[in-house]
């Protein structure tokens, strides 16, 4: 590959801390383009890359993460519920999700949380609202929103859900009620 004038091919070395994310499939993700671009941005010696990881290698996927250091991992569909039962150390929220997103390497120990309803809270409260004591709707109770509805029960006075399937709601009521009662 040749380099235009512009460009300057990043410099990698056994210090470079490696970043990835993790799916099945993961070929169409633009999370390493994004994440690159924000690591070069901010000059920093990491590299973001992709691991296509079928469900029967997550525990080797594990170890991997572990024997060669890389710092953390994002973990998308299919492999958010599974990989938590390889995991070291999973965050009260997460816990009670029921799926985790992201992964920290903390010399071999793998540390994980839930970030999707945190990043939704912080998205709200940057473009100026204040969710604290509020009455709030989630409109379904697929996957992100159990993480917005998980989060939310740290601010919101009160939670209103509605989902096409009665059951799906029930089940995450259940959950919430149970998980904020203890």
């Amino acid at each position: 590959m040749t380099e235009s004038k512009n460009q300057k091919a990043k410099q990698i070395s056994a210090k470079t801390k490696i970043l990835a994310v993790i799916g099945d499939p993961i070929h169409h993700s633009m999370s390493p383009t994004m994440h690159n671009a924000a690591i070069e941005e901010l000059g920093l010696d990491y590299v973001y890359i992709a691991f296509h990881v079928l469900p029967e290698q997550l525990e080797q996927a594990c170890n991997g993460f572990r024997a060669l250091q890389i710092s953390g991992i994002n973990v998308t569909i299919p492999h958010k519920v599974e990989i938590m039962k390889y995991l070291d150390e999973i965050d009260p929220i997460a816990q009670g999700i029921g799926a985790i997103n992201t992964i920290k390497n903390d010399n071999g120990k793998l540390l994980a949380k839930n970030t999707d309803g945190e990043g939704a809270l912080m998205s709200l409260e940057s473009a100026g609202f204040d969710l604290t004591d509020k009455k709030c709707v989630i409109m379904g109770c697929g996957g992100a929103s159990r993480a917005v509805s998980f989060m939310l029960g740290t601010k919101a006075r009160e939670l209103v859900m509605t989902d096409l399937v009665p059951e799906v709601m029930d089940t995450l009521h259940e959950q919430l009620c149970s998980f904020y009662s203890t």
